[in-house]
């Protein structure tokens, strides 16, 4: 397996799950219309220039704790892959940011509100992210070998 370079960050500014389609290439999937790409819709960075989305993919990855995932992500040219906290809510998920009082230890993660399943997040420089990891052949883009 490969380890994601940057993860997934956690982020609750973005409005959907979004990755870059350089991601997409070589890992058998193609990306798709979705919805927000047939009405036209387009992402505002925070320095205010228009990104268009392109469609939507699955991304399948797995965690640092060996869950197997399979998210969708709409396809757009952002420069890291984000995991939106309010589509992740919309979609039946609880997502915790705390740390333990007593210890300082990050205790927080994504839980799956259907069946329980807890994705372990970690803080890096005040940013939340997922150490997540994809199969060896899925793209020559994401990181290096664990």
């Amino acid at each position: 397996r490969l380890r994601m370079a940057r993860g997934i960050t956690v982020d609750s500014g973005a409005a959907d799950n979004v990755l870059p389609r350089r991601m997409v290439r070589g890992r058998g999937n193609r990306v798709r219309p979705s919805a927000a790409s047939r009405a036209g819709v387009h992402y505002a960075t925070a320095c205010g220039t228009r990104i268009a989305n392109e469609g939507e993919s699955d991304l399948k990855f797995g965690t640092t704790d060996g869950k197997d995932l399979n998210w969708t992500f709409q396809v757009a040219e952002v420069n890291k892959v984000l995991a939106s906290v309010s589509y992740l809510v919309d979609n039946r998920h609880r997502v915790v940011f705390d740390k333990d009082e007593i210890t300082g230890q990050d205790m927080s993660c994504i839980i799956n509100k259907q069946t329980g399943e807890e994705v372990k997040m970690r803080r890096n420089n005040n940013v939340w992210v997922i150490d997540a990891f994809v199969d060896e052949g899925d793209d020559e883009h994401f990181g290096r070998p664990e």
